[in-house]
């Protein structure tokens, strides 16, 4: 500091590219005066949150309708990552929404909600994943069979006896007087991180993401067995990924140490795994290095070579999912039902 507007006008750009322009802009809250971008950009940038406390607004009322509306067949899915996940945040009307997710707990009950849902004439259509997709009030819906983006088909007992055995700490929030059902701290961890590790392994991820992880851990530090999460993180064949997850948390969000489930090693390196979220971002929409970006990001680096070069980069620190999740996500593609007629 202080910044020159072009820096400024960098800054901005990248925060969009990576969905963390409210975050930054309450960042913005504690710089003296004389600190702050120059007054147009200030402004657009008011503008912006400004929408993005309506659309999330918007959201809020598209979960408590769908919620009341499942609650009315009787189904209670839990809502994965999204508004949960923002009730973490100081101002959760400044992290940016996406899709809706619900996690159905039984093929039954995903089914049923599917049925339902397509019985109002919405296109539903089934995705590689074992989930579905629909549009509700111009929000993307997904319903999803699986609660963790963990693709090691050696995991399934052992992921439906963590659930079983943690559901019981599955915690409501409410919004707008209406109830909401999220999973306990600890699954909400371990899903959020492994959609961090299945977006890597993929196209890539954004700052958003990184945020939301150092969120949890710094909410609901005090509710999560430390070491029970590392023996889970172990079982799953993760834990040399997530203490680099763990790391890049500290040295690049500003997670504070003490908050972390278990102590990190010394002199592990992270920039490298930083490096490639700066250059990919969201999804990959960013990343200029093949020369196949749109002018507005509209189109990701969806290659060969990227899920190769993703697959070397990260089969030391979590083999088994470097290896199983191109194999899963091409069986459920394969596999995906065409219509409800075929799946009974």
């Amino acid at each position: 500091f202080p910044l020159s507007n072009e820096e400024w006008q960098a800054l901005y750009q990248i925060s969009k590219q990576h969905t963390v322009e409210g975050i930054l802009f309450d960042a913005l809250q504690q710089l003296d005066a004389s600190l702050l971008p120059p007054r147009p950009l200030l402004l657009k940038w008011c503008v912006r949150i400004e929408k993005i406390e309506q659309r999330n607004d918007l959201m809020n009322q598209t979960l408590t309708e769908q919620a009341s509306f499942f609650a009315g067949y009787g189904l209670e899915p839990l809502l994965l990552k999204g508004q949960g996940v923002a009730q973490c945040y100081i101002r959760p009307n400044h992290r940016i929404c996406g899709d809706i997710d619900w996690y159905f707990s039984t093929k039954e009950t995903y089914l049923m909600a599917n049925r339902i849902v397509m019985s109002l004439r919405i296109d539903l259509k089934y995705v590689a994943g074992y989930s579905a997709c629909y549009c509700w009030n111009a929000y993307e819906v997904d319903h999803h069979q699986r609660l963790f983006d963990l693709h090691n088909p050696f995991l399934k007992g052992y992921l439906h006896r963590l659930i079983q055995c943690k559901q019981v700490q599955n915690s409501p929030i409410f919004l707008q007087d209406t109830r909401l059902h999220l999973p306990a701290p600890i699954l909400q961890i371990l899903q959020v991180n492994t959609h961090i590790l299945k977006h890597l392994l993929s196209f890539g991820i954004g700052l958003r993401q990184l945020c939301d992880a150092a969120r949890l851990y710094a909410t609901y530090n005090a509710q999560v067995d430390g070491a029970f999460l590392k023996e889970v993180y172990s079982k799953t064949n993760i834990l040399k990924w997530i203490i680099l997850l763990h790391q890049l948390l500290v040295d690049y969000i500003g997670l504070p140490k003490e908050v972390l489930p278990f102590e990190l090693p010394e002199n592990l390196q992270s920039h490298w795994m930083m490096e490639e979220i700066w250059r990919a971002g969201d999804f990959g929409f960013y990343d200029d290095r093949s020369g196949e970006v749109t002018l507005k990001g509209t189109r990701g680096i969806r290659n060969k070579r990227r899920l190769w070069s993703n697959f070397t980069k990260y089969l030391p620190y979590a083999p088994m999912e470097a290896i199983s999740f191109p194999l899963a996500h091409l069986y459920s593609g394969i596999t995906k039902p065409k219509n409800l007629r075929d799946v009974g």
